[in-house]
């Protein structure tokens, strides 16, 4: 197990202020918020120096920083070791997905509240944390309250597209992912990830604590994070897995979206196959002629209208 702990690094400081100076006098109950961000990866070289960068170059200074790595081989390590003194603690060892490297993350914080940003997602702007710290500090939310904001969402040809989240419609689906979620870490530490999941992680803590009365508040003016598409909650079993986890929180058997499930599930593994045969590159080009399609005929309805 490869452990580095940074204690001198200036994100683990006491009591910041907004400006990343320092006031020894100021009492627990009006400091800015300690924020624990915290980033999974395995095998992520193609973007974590991109993630990293997001965290380190906040704003907010009071920021702990916390990186999990699942035992990478495509040079991933070397790099968070580049940016070694920007991080406040760095674990590399294999685990058993991503659930046990999120809880393990959260029981290295030591922050008041948490960020999960993965690895390929970054931070939307420099000053995301500053005003995230900003609400929590003003309107002193209780520690049952979860925070989120906006995101962009990247997908797969690199076309972008806004989240429209609302917590509202959770019992339904889950439209808002949880590198745009800030939450209490006490929340966190009594409510884990559950760990015999490999999709819907997210998603099926978010019911947990839903059914315990947790509060959830959406910050309309914040767009959080940018998400890239294609990760593990993109593989076709993710949408039945999702479908159970809904079933079990809610106490109740939707058939029509099993049957949905089933169709989502079919539909990408028809096009997984129908990837290998005809190869990647031919494959990418087709599906940019179809979402070309798809906006010139949203565009001409527009017009006719």
């Amino acid at each position: 197990m490869n452990i580095i702990t940074n204690k001198d690094n200036k994100n683990d400081g006491d009591n910041n202020k907004k400006d990343g100076s320092k006031d020894n006098n100021l009492s627990l109950d009006f400091a800015y918020p300690k924020v624990s961000v915290i980033t999974v990866v395995l095998n992520g070289a193609a973007y974590m120096e991109q993630t990293i960068k997001s965290v380190i170059e906040q704003s907010y200074s009071n920021i702990e920083y916390i990186v999990i790595d699942g035992g990478s081989s495509d040079g991933t390590i070397e790099i968070v070791k580049k940016f070694g003194d920007k991080i406040s603690r760095f674990v590399s060892e294999k685990d058993s997905g991503i659930s046990a490297a999120f809880n393990k993350g959260v029981r290295f914080a030591s922050g008041d509240y948490i960020i999960m940003m993965n690895c390929s997602d970054y931070f939307y702007d420099s000053r995301v944390v500053e005003k995230l710290a900003n609400y929590i500090k003003i309107n002193a939310p209780d520690e049952n309250t979860i925070l989120y904001g906006g995101a962009v969402i990247i997908n797969r040809l690199g076309g972008f597209s806004m989240c429209q989240a609302a917590h509202e419609n959770l019992l339904n689906d889950c439209s808002f992912c949880h590198q745009s979620v800030i939450m209490p870490r006490k929340m966190l530490l009594n409510h884990k990830f559950d760990e015999r999941l490999k999709y819907s992680m997210d998603y099926d803590l978010w019911l947990r604590l839903v059914n315990e009365g947790a509060r959830f508040i959406r910050l309309k003016d914040v767009v959080v994070s940018v998400y890239r598409t294609g990760g593990v909650s993109s593989n076709p079993d993710g949408v039945i897995i999702k479908w159970y986890v809904k079933t079990i929180n809610s106490g109740r058997v939707d058939v029509g979206g099993l049957l949905m499930a089933l169709s989502q599930w079919y539909a990408a593994k028809t096009r997984g196959y129908f990837k290998k045969i005809i190869g990647d590159n031919l494959y990418s080009k087709l599906i940019s002629i179809y979402y070309r399609l798809i906006n010139f005929t949203l565009k001409d309805n527009g017009n006719n209208d």
